[in-house]
């Protein structure tokens, strides 16, 4: 093992044979992290890897209380060594799993806006010092131009108080100390649970420089559909009430905007990955791709019903896992008498909605090509044929 591997293993050993539980001796992550980064996932020394699975399994046997920091350690190593056991999936490579599954122990809206942002801020600080480091090529110079745009939308976390937010960044290195001021929580520092969540989520499988990108982004996308597809039950849930209530569904409805909006200016980061790492990013995950995450599906299938269900995507994540209710919460709009505010929300939440299919579509054909798409599916053709569907 080389040194990084080595330090990393000697840390593990230690955590395991520790007697109990114990602040005073916190896991490894740091170390652990530290490797990653060094070898790529798919390249961990065998030596590493075994120790890796073993201190999972001693972690699980402890029965950690939800929630807390052995409870996020154990997912979080479950996650890591899931290729290492046979078990690789798309939720355990971007860590979605661990995200969402921590997510959904609190305020599900507030913890998925703030973890979102957390995840975006540490996402564009990343790209925009790499940029400024790296030269004046093109890409470079239109990742710049694209990562401080998303910084300016940048939303802050509930709880945050930085009180200088509302200056709007014009330049890179603007949004740089915007973003530093979100995960420093303006100098207070974040909890350390939350600091794992955004510092140990970076499980890159290869050495491209690009794979910590496509790694964020796709997590970003995964919490917001997460969000928007609360949102879609809400407006459910308010438009189905005996006695209908038009704000709740109005603001419902928004936040459903709001959160494809968000989805959308991130996969504009993702259109400026060189297609040649993806080629190599998108090898060394075969057999963890997922045509459409439960997130995505549940929002297409509650807005949608059985027209946002197709043969493909039942094969990604099953009926069982998320049902197609109706009836939808479309067919139960268009059901209702006509309403001015509803009708704008409705046409809002489709906009941004076909916003975000047609930047898929360009991404997927710049950076995949006419390949084969995940889950058997013939890749941008497909997505091509259902690029006209309204959600609502």
């Amino acid at each position: 093992m080389t040194t990084v591997s080595e330090s990393a293993g000697r840390a593990l050993e230690a955590w395991v044979l520790r007697d109990r539980p114990s602040a005073s001796y916190e896991f490894p992550h740091r170390a652990v992290v530290g490797a990653v980064r060094a070898h790529g996932i798919n390249r961990l020394p065998h030596a590493l890897n075994d120790l890796l699975v073993h201190t999972w399994e001693q972690a699980r046997k402890r029965d950690p209380e939800p929630g807390g920091a052995e409870w996020v350690t154990t997912l979080w190593l479950e996650c890591l060594t899931s290729r290492a056991r046979g078990a690789p999936s798309y939720g355990t490579y971007t860590m979605t799993t661990l995200l969402e599954r921590w997510c959904r122990l609190g305020d599900l809206p507030d913890r998925l806006t703030r973890i979102s942002a957390l995840l975006a801020a540490d996402m564009i600080r990343h790209e925009l010092r790499r940029g400024l480091r790296e030269g004046d090529d093109g890409r470079r110079r239109s990742l710049l131009v694209a990562a401080t745009r998303f910084a300016r939308g940048l939303t802050p976390a509930p709880g945050w108080t930085g009180a200088r937010d509302d200056v709007s960044p014009e330049s890179p290195p603007e949004a740089v100390r915007r973003c530093n001021r979100l995960l420093s929580d303006d100098g207070a520092g974040l909890p350390p649970t939350l600091a794992l969540l955004v510092e140990g989520t970076v499980p890159v499988a290869t050495l491209e420089p690009d794979e910590p990108l496509f790694l964020r982004s796709v997590q970003v996308m995964e919490l917001l559909a997460v969000l928007a597809a609360e949102y879609a039950a809400a407006a459910h849930e308010a438009a189905l009430a005996s006695e209908p209530d038009p704000h709740a569904l109005e603001v419902s409805l928004a936040g459903i905007t709001d959160a494809l909006a968000h989805a959308r200016r991130c996969f504009r980061l993702v259109a400026l990955i060189d297609p040649g790492q993806f080629a190599t990013i998108r090898a060394a995950t075969a057999g963890t791709g997922a045509l459409q995450s439960e997130g995505f599906a549940r929002l297409e299938r509650r807005c949608r019903g059985t027209a946002g269900v197709r043969a493909e995507t039942v094969g990604a994540v099953g009926l069982d896992a998320v049902p197609a209710p109706a009836p939808s919460l479309g067919d139960t709009l268009r059901a209702a008498p006509p309403d001015e505010r509803r009708r704008r929300g409705v046409e809002a939440v489709n906009e941004q909605w076909a916003r975000w299919k047609h930047t898929h579509y360009g991404v997927a054909k710049r950076i995949i090509g006419d390949v084969p798409g995940t889950g058997g599916t013939d890749g941008v053709r497909y997505l091509a044929r259902h690029l006209k569907e309204p959600l609502l």
